[in-house]
């Protein structure tokens, strides 16, 4: 794992959503020094709703299931909107290409990303802080959004390959690794 840059050491992390993906992302932001806050709708941290507006970063990892063919991403759009203004959304959610550029249309006011998760259950608390690849994918191609990017892979794990992409890219590739594995 890298050393943690101190410049972003100040950095207040939220996740919202505490099953094994999101616990496990906010279990080694702490390992590694980060104030972190966590929110889900289950004991003990359903009282902390009202901080996460407060984090610079906020992760978004609650589920997205398909039912009858039906996608709902009913829970992302309402975790977003939990989001301070002028804040980042990094959403870890498995997404439907399109999606993330159709909740950033509806939340002008903060940086909405999509950051896929390659966690295998098993192992992932080691996959969460030893990652084989970090892609964040910006629905605006320019340089506000580029330097939101690059402020979202300061704060994670060093991986062996990172990449910022457009963000129907990254929802893409985890979609079609859901669907292949």
């Amino acid at each position: 794992a890298k050393n943690i840059d101190k410049s972003t050491m100040g950095t207040m992390i939220g996740f919202v959503g505490q099953g094994w993906i999101g616990k496990n992302y906010a279990n080694d932001f702490e390992a590694r020094g980060y104030a972190v806050v966590r929110y889900s709708l289950e004991e003990p941290y359903v009282a902390n709703k009202d901080r996460i507006p407060a984090c610079d970063i906020v992760f978004i990892a609650v589920p997205t299931p398909t039912h009858c063919g039906v996608f709902n991403d009913s829970a992302v759009r309402a975790a977003v909107k939990l989001v301070g203004k002028g804040k980042i959304a990094v959403i870890k959610s498995t997404m439907l290409p399109g999606r993330t550029e159709s909740i950033q249309k509806e939340n002008p006011d903060i940086f909405v990303l999509h950051s896929p998760e390659f966690l295998v259950e098993p192992t992932a608390a080691y996959d969460a802080a030893h990652p084989s690849r970090t892609i964040v994918g910006i629905p605006v191609d320019n340089e506000t959004y580029r330097q939101k990017a690059q402020m979202v892979l300061d704060v994670l794990p060093e991986a062996p390959y990172v990449k910022i992409l457009p963000v129907k890219e990254a929802e893409l590739v985890k979609y079609a690794g859901n669907c292949f594995f």
